[in-house]
């Protein structure tokens, strides 16, 4: 992919003669700069059917999600995943729910499981704020 990267610029450089052309470069670099992502690979899911497309996960979880952010683990080895927030809560850390899930049950070959990645999974206190809210307005209308 570098090499192609590489080609690519050279093309585009190989007629710039004047410095405001080299400035028109330099804007539209900066424009664009933190909008490309480099292309992932699927790590771990090479070859599979990852778990955001088993369980159809909608494009905004999936992509804040930390399985799809860290293909190269599995997503029962990754702390606060979507799944095991939505099932146990805060921290995202418990293992229970990866021990009946159909991802694991497929591609896990019933191998012990350790979570490996701390600290990259979901922000979860906006989650949590909301939830204290709505027990606060139920309480409140009781």
């Amino acid at each position: 992919m570098r090499k192609k990267v590489i080609e690519q610029v050279e093309e585009i450089v190989k007629d710039v003669t004047t410095v405001e052309e080299i400035a028109e470069i330099e804007r539209v670099i900066t424009e664009v700069k933190g909008k490309i992502l480099p292309e992932r690979t699927l790590g771990f899911w090479e070859g599979k059917t990852p778990c955001w497309e088993m369980f159809r996960c909608p494009e905004g979880i999936k992509t804040e999600c930390p399985a799809f952010k860290y293909r190269s683990l599995p997503c029962w080895e990754i702390e606060g995943t979507y799944s095991k927030l939505y099932d146990y809560g805060a921290k995202g850390d418990s293992i229970y729910i990866c021990q009946g899930c159909r991802v694991y049950k497929r591609w896990g070959h019933g191998e012990p499981i350790e979570i490996k990645l701390l600290g990259k999974g979901f922000n979860v206190t906006p989650v949590l704020r909301k939830k204290v809210r709505l027990q606060l307005r139920g309480s409140a209308l009781t």
